[in-house]
Parts: structure tokens; sequence; C-alpha cells
């Protein structure tokens, strides 16, 4: 077990979906090229054109107050595997299942949406695909969401959806309980409301909107996620093998390549081979092999929050692996 240990330039974009808005993610946190719709004391709607077509709609809440925030702000948003583990009020308007995890922070989740995307949809219209059906009924969609911390500066938490980015910031006050959170959404076509609805209706949206996301991080639900995220995986590292590549159980006892071993022999295990010689070693590959041999599955990860590992690294998750042992 060890911390992790991951090049913080080398970004692993888990689907081509997010590469967009990963490329943009400095720009959403910038002023620059968008056009304020309405302003309230602590939170700005603006807007502008999207690289890539259509319009981006950007809701800034510049500070938003967070009991109990995380030591580390890059730990403040939860992987989306996590969110059905709590039964907590912050889920009482929606529901959230995970269908599949495809590493630790990126997962393909089915849920339903809440009054919030409503509203949204009703003074912006409607985004792509499934966000579309999202927004205007109260139904069930899937997305693949993606969590990447340290992104795009260093202490940032950023989550990534088809249609949405999400990037969470501390900002320099001495509680350390100040965050300016940035939601981004896309659209189709230009869907600013007209200078006389934005005047009546946008100002309440936006008090709404920050009010309701003060709510949800500071709700007993998030900070149960956020414990259980905090001890969900598990670290693994193989700090040296300066011995040559590291054994693994081997099916044929009269193999030329293999070793007798007799610290293995009560679990039947006498036969060893060392683990592709002549190839790169990658702890992920060695590890999986090795608890298949011992009749094990277990899932073995080499990229964890939108970072991929080195290669003496991996994850698990931990009560699998406490089981295993």
């Amino acid at each position: 077990e060890s911390g992790l240990v991951a090049n913080p330039f080398q970004r692993c974009s888990m689907t081509e979906d997010h590469s967009d808005w990963l490329n943009f993610a400095a720009s959403c946190m910038s002023d620059v090229q968008w056009e304020v719709a309405a302003i309230r004391p602590d939170a700005v709607l603006s807007h502008r054109s999207c690289p890539w077509g259509g319009h981006l709609i950007r809701l800034d809440a510049k500070n938003v107050f967070i009991q109990n925030a995380p030591a580390d702000p890059a730990n403040l948003f939860v992987r989306p595997e996590v969110r059905d583990m709590s039964p907590g009020k912050s889920r009482a308007d929606f529901s959230w299942r995970c269908l599949e995890t495809y590493a630790p922070g990126d997962a393909l989740v089915e849920c339903t949406n809440c009054w919030s995307t409503r509203l949204f949809s009703v003074l912006f219209g409607h985004s792509l695909s499934a966000t579309r059906l999202h927004f205007f009924q109260r139904m069930r969609t899937v997305s693949r969401l993606a969590l990447y911390k340290d992104f795009p500066e260093a202490g940032d938490c950023t989550q990534v959806a088809t249609e949405t980015i999400a990037i969470v910031r501390r900002l320099p006050h001495p509680s350390c309980s100040r965050y300016r959170m940035v939601f981004v959404f896309s659209t189709p076509e230009d869907n600013v409301p007209r200078r006389s609805l934005c005047d009546q209706h946008l100002p309440a949206f936006i008090d709404m909107f920050d009010q309701m996301l003060e709510r949800v991080v500071n709700g007993p639900g998030f900070l149960d996620m956020r414990s259980v995220d905090a001890n969900m995986y598990l670290v693994l590292s193989l700090r040296a093998f300066n011995r040559g590549p590291p054994m693994i159980p081997h099916n044929s006892p009269c193999s030329e390549e293999s070793f007798h071993i007799s610290v293995g022999e009560h679990l039947g295990l006498l036969s060893w081979i060392r683990f592709k010689p002549h190839e790169k070693f990658c702890l992920r590959e060695y590890l999986r092999c090795f608890m298949e041999r011992l009749g094990y599955q277990l899932k073995i990860y080499g990229v964890m929050d939108g970072r991929k590992l080195v290669p003496y690294q991996c994850v698990v998750v931990r009560s699998e692996w406490d089981q295993s042992r």
C-alpha cells in the first residue's frame, strides 16, 4: 500500500466524448469571451459560442460555503460510482444508480432529473441527445461521467459528462471553506433568453441555483458519500525487484523456465515462473494474472480520477482486496 504517484501532466481522457471539455476546461474558469446575461452578488450567468458547435451556458457560483470541506480541495466532488451508496437527503429529488465502473472516477450511471434541470430547460431550451430528455421529463437517462482531480489546476476538482462540465476551486479564504463552483452546459444553438426575460427571471433563477447548490454540498448525504469515497479504493505499489521480474504460479512443474519454491507448498503452489521477463513490467497486469492463478477475480485499474498511474502502481477496491487477503 502506498500513496498515489502520477504524472500531473499526463492526463488520461477516459472517453472521447470528454476530450473537447478537457481542452476547454481552463476557458471555463476565465471570463474572456463570455457574455454576461445576469449577475448577482455571489453568482453570474454568462454564455458564449461553443468551439465544437452550438452554444455554452455558464453558471458561476463565486462564493459557496462548504461545511466540513476536505483538507484536499481536489476531493470535494465524489466519484460517480459512489453516489448510489448513500441514502442521504442530497438524493431526495432524484435517483442515481451506477451501471458500470470503468475505472475509479469513471462510470456509466442511470439517473433521473430534478427540478433545477427542468427549470433550466424552460429558460434555455434543450441540449443534445440523452440530456434533452433528461431536462424536459422526469425520467431515467444513462450517461457516462468522469472525475478529474487536480485539473485544470492543482487543487481543482472537475466532473465531465457528454454535455456538461463542473469545476470547483477553493478560494484563498482563512477558513478554507469558500469555493468557486462553475457549471457549463452545451446547447445546440443560442437559446439565451431575450433581454426582458433576463431582467425578470434570470436573477431569481441564479439565486435559486446558488442556494440549491449550497444545500446539496452541505447536506448529510453528501458528507456520507465523501466518507465512503475516501475509503473505497487502495493504491498498491511494488517498490523494487532488483533480482528480476516477480514470480507467478505456473501450471507445468516440468518447464525449464520454472522454479520450485517450497514456501507455497501448503497451497499447492510448487512451480513458479517469472512474469513476462522480456517485456516492460506493469503491476496491474501482473496482479491480475497472479490473482487469477489463485482463483480470484479482482477489479484492478491503472487509471484513477483521470490520471494514468506509473507502471509499478495499480488501484483495487479496498473491500475486495481485504477479502482476498
